[in-house]
């Protein structure tokens, strides 16, 4: 199948998803496939600015930290077919790996761009509190700010914003990450 359909009215799985081969990236939340644009410039610098404060860290620590495109599924035998591609997550203890990630991230980081905001705000935050991520931060370029969400139990909550000065992680509070570096190349 080299594309999904657009009827979304027929679910699709995680098997349909790997035989789609075209170029573009996908996202299946509950069989529903959504098509993710391009990155820009400055959301691929934000990531790699993260990517290289948090990778060397979390690996120190017993962790790994995985950036798109790499498919993350929640359980090995999903039903509802959904596979995102997180912009950024950590994975701790056990969990599965191979063509893609198996498990729930203790850390989730979306950047946002205009066409997927509602995206990552409303879907993605809904699928992350269902699955029980820890901890998920949406990234906005157009205003330099972090909003940072943690999981109760039942819900994810909003925790905080952040514009300056340094932001961590709730479960690797040493790791100080700069906020005027993470954003320092944006014009």
């Amino acid at each position: 199948m080299p594309k999904p359909e657009s009827d979304r009215t027929k679910p699709y799985t995680y098997a349909d998803y790997v035989t789609w081969d075209d170029s573009n990236r996908w996202e299946l939340i509950d069989g529903i496939p959504y098509l993710l644009a391009s990155p820009t410039a400055e959301h691929q610098e934000i990531i790699m600015q993260l990517s290289i404060a948090i990778g060397r860290y979390v690996r120190e620590n017993g962790c790994r930290a995985y950036s798109a495109p790499m498919d993350l599924v929640f359980e090995e035998h999903d039903q509802t077919a959904t596979v995102v591609q997180p912009d950024l997550f950590v994975m701790c203890g056990s969990y599965g790996r191979d063509q893609r990630i198996v498990g729930v991230p203790v850390l989730v980081i979306e950047v946002l761009s205009p066409s997927t905001a509602s995206h990552d705000f409303v879907r993605k935050m809904n699928l992350y509190k269902q699955t029980g991520v820890k901890e998920y931060w949406i990234v906005d370029p157009a205003i330099k700010s972090v909003y940072v969400y943690e999981h109760d139990g039942n819900d994810l909550r909003w925790r905080s914003e952040h514009q300056t000065g340094n932001i961590s992680p709730t479960m690797f509070p040493d790791l100080a990450i700069e906020l005027q570096l993470l954003f320092s190349e944006m014009r």
